[in-house]
């Protein structure tokens, strides 16, 4: 190492020991302004500051907390929610008390936002709208039974997302990620082996926050015997990253961001391998979590995971390989017509429409439920009716063939998987090798749920081959 180098680490060490020797973060004096440089030529930027002798309570202003997390406050000095106050403004609502307490820090508690003349700090979503009040912090960094919380419950953003308006937290609550599968929250609260850290990844926030973002070692038994309700799901925090933009929506409209972690769009080649269908980083946003667990047709206790439709919609199945690593495909790869649509996943699962009035509120997109309306504002569909039709059309097509080789195959205690009822191990064994493809390939098709919406072409083709497979003598 340099010199200078040298020097400045050691002035950089020598200050944090003079910060911590104080008990606390300096005052802001006087206080900088919450915009960048160029903020006054931009009409979403926030209002100047003018002073904030009216900051008091438990609460400090986000530019105190900037002094020790600079980067994160750079980051979420880019947000809009950084701009919220000043959306208000635009419109002429800053002072319409229905409004307010969402677009500032603490309005109508004691040292909470009264106005830009006094408080203009508070102005916009802040640190402490989401973590807390940061006095007691502030003044005493040392303790850290004072560190305001880092809460991915969605209670946090619920507080403001929400009603008429804002229906994003009803939308979620109700929908499958607002909800935990019971048999992995039990399994977690019971400490049992592998449920924290391979079904809790994607049922868990909890275990996808210590895990995947903050990239730790979880012992299984982390939450034994906690409440259930204590757990928290697949909160807004999991797909979106409370501190920053990050540029991964694909066309967000009126300069927002999205704030997602993971692209929203990816377009990978097809592949059949079993790393290959299990490698996140292929996928977008969605695929993080809805894609296959590897399970081939040689497997005989339990048949592929009900999470395969990313795979399903690329148009790809893990299968075994030969003595060259050469994949044994079932069915060739077709990628999905609904390839083309604009927002992927989001277009048809993610509908979202502004607030009309009371009967016609809006929609936030976060019920995850198909909206046909979707497939005609995308402009894949002339209208919502064809685009129903097409949907009852298909769906009853490929449920009219997966019955029909189900009849082929038989009795279901002949021929399914274990853990479905099917026969025990040694009758696993001597099952022939095309009924055990054909019920891997219904299976994997029964498995994306979608009856054939998410690849109609690539589904249609692996069900004529299933039932090729169990016509076989």
């Amino acid at each position: 190492m340099s010199m200078k180098r040298t020097l400045i680490a050691s002035l950089a060490a020598f200050g944090v020991v003079l910060l911590l020797a104080a008990g606390g973060c300096p005052q802001v004096q006087p206080p900088p302004s919450n915009g960048n440089a160029n903020d006054n030529a931009n009409d979403n930027a926030p209002p100047p500051t003018t002073g904030n002798s009216g900051i008091g309570g438990k609460f400090v202003g986000s530019s105190r907390c900037g002094l020790c997390h600079v980067s994160t406050h750079r980051d979420w000095n880019d947000t809009l929610h950084a701009r919220a106050y000043q959306t208000l403004v635009n419109i002429g609502q800053q002072n319409n008390s229905v409004c307010i307490g969402c677009h500032v820090v603490g309005f109508g508690e004691p040292g909470g936002f009264v106005d830009l003349a006094t408080t203009a700090d508070l102005a916009g979503v802040g640190c402490e709208s989401c973590h807390g009040g940061a006095r007691a912090h502030a003044e005493n960094v040392v303790d850290r039974t004072l560190r305001p919380p880092a809460d991915i419950s969605a209670d946090v953003c619920g507080r403001c997302h929400t009603g008429t308006h804002h229906p994003t937290f009803e939308d979620w609550a109700g929908s499958g990620h607002g909800s935990m599968y019971e048999g992995v929250r039990d399994g977690i609260i019971a400490g049992q082996a592998g449920r924290l850290n391979t079904c809790g990844v994607c049922h868990s926030g909890d275990a996808f926050y210590r895990i995947v973002l903050k990239n730790n070692t979880v012992p299984d038994d982390a939450y034994l015997g906690v409440a259930p309700e204590s757990l928290n799901t697949i909160t807004c925090a999991v797909c979106h990253n409370p501190h920053a933009k990050t540029g991964n929506a694909a066309a967000p409209e009126d300069g927002r961001d999205y704030q997602l972690r993971y692209p929203q769009l990816a377009t990978p080649t097809p592949v059949n391998t079993v790393d290959g269908v299990q490698k996140v980083t292929r996928f977008n946003l969605c695929g993080q979590c809805h894609h296959d667990r590897g399970t081939t047709w040689l497997a005989s206790a339990r048949g592929p995971h009900h999470s395969v439709q990313m795979n399903v919609y690329l148009g790809e199945m893990p299968v075994p390989v030969d003595e060259n690593d050469n994949p044994q495909l079932l069915v060739p790869s077709r990628v999905s017509v609904h390839s083309f649509a604009s927002e992927q996943c989001s277009t048809c699962h993610m509908y979202r429409k502004d607030f009309q009035s009371d009967i016609a509120p809006a929609i936030s997109g976060h019920s995850f439920a198909v909206d046909f309306d979707s497939c005609a504002t995308s402009g894949c569909h002339p209208s919502r009716g064809q685009s129903e039709q097409v949907w009852a059309t298909l769906q009853a097509e490929i449920a009219a063939r997966l019955a029909n080789v189900k009849a082929a195959l038989g009795d279901p205690a002949t021929w399914q998987y274990t853990a479905s009822g099917g026969p025990n191990a040694a009758g696993q064994a001597a099952l022939p090798e095309n009924i055990r493809k054909a019920r891997y390939l219904i299976s994997y098709v029964e498995s994306d749920g979608s009856l054939g919406m998410h690849n109609p072409a690539y589904v249609r083709d692996i069900l004529i081959e299933a039932q090729r497979l169990a016509n076989l003598p």
